[in-house]
């Protein structure tokens, strides 16, 4: 895609505070000058969030094929309705969650095959590239504890700590590799701000 505009991917388990650093970076970049806007995954257009409600209602059990169709059906109508617009209009795309989630619950945590999520995740997104991925870096056990535990209403949050382990293994293999870059998000939220604004202005 040819185009002025950035996508920033945010990504991280459950309690690593993406919402709300997606927020702040939102925020500051405005602030400097620089048009963005923050949106999510799965979600951020009317049918991706109804795919989204499903995904999460605890009354159905897909299986990791399934879930893997349902996040890419929403992903594809949240880059043609939001993404791909916001970045032809020179705007900077602040994202909550993309492909780098599906390889780790889908493929770390359920155990799909790496490569056969890589390919449908390169059809879904076409012709878009992540200009910055970033792992907000907290355990499992971490960030439930700072969020009060697992929302049970959330179909997800239902998993056991060994699958939100291997989903964290996964994301760290992903930093490894050079795909996400760590930002460590122990301290305040003040500090995790300022350490992905750092991140972000590498590329602007």
């Amino acid at each position: 895609m040819t185009s002025s505009g950035k996508f920033i991917v945010i990504e991280g388990v459950e309690g690593a505070g993406k919402s709300r650093q997606c927020t702040l970076l939102t925020d500051a970049l405005n602030a400097m000058g620089v048009p963005t806007i923050h949106t999510r995954e799965p979600g951020g257009a009317s049918l991706a969030e109804a795919i989204r409600g499903l995904l999460l209602d605890p009354a159905y059990s897909p299986d990791a094929i399934a879930e893997l169709y349902l996040y890419s059906a929403a992903r594809r109508d949240h880059l043609n309705k939001v993404v791909f617009p916001a970045l032809e209009q020179g705007k900077v795309v602040v994202c909550d969650r993309f492909i780098y989630s599906t390889l780790a619950y889908q493929g770390y945590g359920r155990g799909l095959d790496l490569q056969f999520i890589r390919k449908v995740n390169e059809i879904t997104i076409a012709p878009l590239k992540v200009d910055l991925g970033l792992f907000l870096d907290i355990t499992p056990e971490a960030g439930f504890l700072r969020k009060g535990g697992a929302d049970k209403a959330d179909r997800l949050e239902r998993e056991s700590l060994e699958f939100f382990n291997r989903v964290y293994d996964g994301f760290k293999a992903m930093c490894g590799c050079g795909e996400l870059t760590a930002i460590d998000v122990s301290g305040t939220k003040e500090q995790s701000a300022a350490r992905i604004l750092a991140a972000v202005r590498g590329i602007l």
